[in-house]
């Protein structure tokens, strides 16, 4: 009986009810998705970091470069260009981690610039519902007249169903952008001081 009421608030939100239920469809997949893939260990595996650190102070970088590639880690694909870079002057080897760098942030940002659209258009679809909702109303009231209030409180409701969906998909989606956006920040600060470490252990 709910996922009927469901779909009958939906028919009664008017079409752009579709799009924002394609907005939270969206959202909720990405949410899911970046969840999974901005956990920490799965970015910066920090015990196989120690281990290719004490292999290149050991000037093993045979060993060193087997162990970045044991995952395929953002922070150990730096790695790993860093190693096979070692023979290049420091000012190369910074240009070839920062490149490497860059490509990963990309993935980390992946999908975020999505959410955050999806968090701005959702309370602007449902207040076009509502407006072009009310348009229908005052039509009715031209039409009919006021005589009926029941009428014109029920398609005043259905007009504002689109608000309110638009609202309850924006505040939910900004939150985890934020969320992400922050945890993205913090991410690629520590890759980025891992990324030093490297090469002044790789110029030493």
């Amino acid at each position: 009986m709910e996922i009927f009421a469901q779909f009958e608030l939906i028919s009664k939100g008017g079409p752009l009810m579709i799009a924002l239920l394609i907005c939270s469809i969206l959202s909720l997949a990405i949410i899911v998705e970046r969840m999974i893939y901005l956990r920490r260990g799965r970015i910066i595996n920090i015990d196989i970091l120690r281990e290719i650190e004490v292999a290149v102070k050991k000037r093993d970088f045979e060993t060193a470069l087997e162990w970045s590639e044991k995952e395929q880690s953002p922070m150990l694909k730096i790695a790993k260009v860093a190693l096979i870079n070692a023979g290049n002057s420091k000012e190369e080897l910074k240009n070839y981690v920062e490149e490497a760098g860059r490509m990963q942030i990309l993935r980390l940002e992946r999908f975020l610039t999505i959410l955050h659209t999806i968090a701005v258009v959702s309370p602007l679809l449902g207040l076009l519902g509502t407006v072009t909702g009310m348009i229908h109303v005052f039509d009715t009231i031209v039409t009919h007249g006021t005589g009926n209030a029941s009428v014109l409180a029920g398609g005043i409701s259905e007009a504002l169903i689109t608000t309110a969906s638009g609202l309850s998909i924006a505040i939910p989606t900004l939150i985890f952008y934020n969320f992400f956006a922050k945890k993205v920040e913090n991410i690629i600060t520590e890759m980025e001081h891992h990324s030093v470490t490297m090469v002044e252990l790789l110029c030493s």
